[in-house]
């Protein structure tokens, strides 16, 4: 295939890649970054009961970028809490939440994402909802 073919191909997926990171800006992600999973709503757990979930993060700019996950309290543990970002590349962020000591009722808890891209630093937040259902005693209900 000669040049001239490809080179209106090459464009076009420019133009996409420009106009995609376009979008991400003006829909809130003021730094060519998008969260995948963003807001998470586990559901209702058991008390004591471990669930694993995941953030996917997209750098959708031409620099690369480092990225620290931070947990609101040590029942949100993300896997890995640093890592980098290449140009245009992808991070899935994998979180364990532990539910052992809370309460029965509905929990809200924050993964902060942390990022640096030069001299230029911002934070998202990732939102993990879940609803802790009371414990039944074995005994529970058993008339004596």
């Amino acid at each position: 295939m000669g040049r001239k073919r490809w080179l209106p191909l090459v464009l076009i997926w420019l133009g996409v890649i420009w106009l995609v990171q376009m979008g991400v800006v003006q829909a809130g992600g003021h730094h060519g970054v998008w969260i995948i999973g963003k807001r998470v709503d586990l559901g209702v757990l058991s008390a004591g009961e471990v669930v694993q979930t995941a953030v996917t993060v997209v750098n959708l700019s031409v620099r690369g970028l480092e990225m620290e996950a931070l947990p609101s309290c040590g029942c949100t543990v993300p896997e890995e809490p640093r890592s980098a970002l290449g140009a245009f590349g992808w991070k899935r962020v994998p979180v364990r939440v532990d539910t052992a000591g809370l309460g029965a009722g509905v929990h809200g808890k924050v993964l902060r994402l942390s990022f640096r891209r030069g001299g230029e630093s911002w934070q998202e937040d990732v939102l993990l909802r879940f609803t802790v259902r009371k414990s039944m005693s074995p005994f529970e209900g058993v008339k004596r």
